[in-house]
């Protein structure tokens, strides 16, 4: 298998020059998207891994539960209002919901809580067609979906912040 690179990396901001960010594939959503980290936290060699081997290579367990997941945001918002629709919306389920969904950025994470951890998380921010207004951030901790919803930025803390409440 070609080693995965990400295209493009450079600093986002001349102030933030440990603020990076490259382009490259997401698997998934079989689109190009830009990869958002800090290289203080991680560096590229660990996040071109982190997207080749985890992001770009999600088990099924992972992808199942995302989907469903997002089913389940979907059902909510479109049994509380009646916006129009795309076409097949409605009757979509299972794996056929992530044709509704994009991403355009991901943010990478190491533990705010614990700097040695060597487990990064994401963050996938995109849309979704059932709740353009929001936005939509898919949060993974390894390969974990914790969680599928309206954009609320919390960033590497949406990650890490179930460990600390079940402790």
């Amino acid at each position: 298998m070609k080693k995965f690179h990400l295209e493009r990396v450079g600093a986002e901001d001349s102030l933030e020059p440990c603020n990076l960010s490259g382009f490259g594939q997401l698997a998934l959503f079989q689109c190009e998207v830009e990869y958002h980290f800090n290289a203080e936290e991680i560096s590229l060699e660990e996040a071109e891994s982190y997207i080749q081997d985890v992001l770009n290579q999600l088990p099924d367990a992972s992808i199942d539960e995302l989907c469903k997941q997002a089913y389940e945001w979907k059902e909510d918002q479109m049994s509380s209002n009646n916006a129009d629709y795309p076409d097949g919306l409605a009757a979509c389920s299972g794996r056929s919901i992530l044709n509704f969904m994009s991403v355009g950025e991901v943010h990478l994470y190491r533990n705010p809580n614990d700097r040695q951890d060597r487990m990064l998380g994401a963050v996938l921010s995109g849309g979704t067609d059932w709740d353009a207004e929001n936005g939509m951030e898919i949060v993974v901790r390894g390969s974990d979906v914790l969680e599928v919803r309206e954009y609320l930025g919390y960033g590497g803390f949406a990650i890490w912040e179930e460990e600390v409440h079940s402790e």
